[in-house]
């Protein structure tokens, strides 16, 4: 079961966006401490919170689909589907699209934080702590071990997506054809009330008076 480019696409995006909050925080920690000045120390960082809502976002809307195929898998009642061969391209062009997309959030997320604290950020140095070259080496390995790892995450459910299905399989079916006690037709059964045999009137106490209905 081959991943179609859209999925990619916006999986790609999800992990750009991921990387580059990470490697917004990581670039405002290293700089504390490699840098004489570091540029992130002097805006307050709204971005992180707006580009992770959006990771978050698309991460649920991903999650959502994959289990809505899942069911559907389930469903149809449908029988183990080969597995494609894994291309080394696929996971190389994922990481690169991730990467790429990370580096070019987090001068935007800069940017965006200068904007809305009235202290506009004029340089690219600025937009990556105070020194582009660590900045970008910090986002590059940020960026790809998020990409890295999510990727291993949607192929390693992928490779379960039947298992996945048989469960969604079973609990749909203990959910749906199952005859639960409270479901039944009750206007099928009738109460009557029936004279106790004289037996019973011998071998049992006598009990206290009840109020029949007229």
């Amino acid at each position: 079961m081959r991943v179609g480019f859209r999925t990619l696409f916006t999986l790609a995006l999800c992990a750009a966006a991921a990387g580059a909050v990470i490697a917004h925080v990581a670039i405002d920690v290293i700089g504390d401490y490699a840098l004489a000045h570091d540029s992130y120390d002097y805006l307050q960082h709204d971005s992180r919170a707006l580009v992770g809502g959006v990771a978050l976002a698309i991460a649920v809307l991903l999650a959502a689909r994959g289990l809505s195929a899942c069911c559907a898998i389930a469903a149809r009642n449908r029988s183990r589907l080969p597995s494609a061969p894994l291309d080394a391209r696929e996971p190389l062009a994922f990481v690169l699209a991730a990467v790429y997309g990370s580096v070019l959030f987090v001068p935007a997320m800069e940017w965006l934080d200068g904007r809305l604290d009235s202290a506009p950020v004029r340089h690219l140095d600025e937009a990556f702590g105070g020194s582009l070259l660590l900045g970008v080496m910090t986002t590059v390995i940020c960026a790809s071990a998020v990409a890295v790892l999510i990727y291993a995450l949607v192929r390693w459910l992928i490779g379960y997506r039947d298992t996945i299905a048989t469960i969604l399989e079973t609990l749909l079916s203990w959910s749906g054809g199952a005859v639960r006690c409270f479901a039944c037709d009750l206007d099928r059964y009738r109460l009557t009330f029936r004279r106790p045999a004289p037996n019973a009137l011998r071998l049992s106490k006598r009990g206290p008076p009840v109020a029949v209905l007229a």
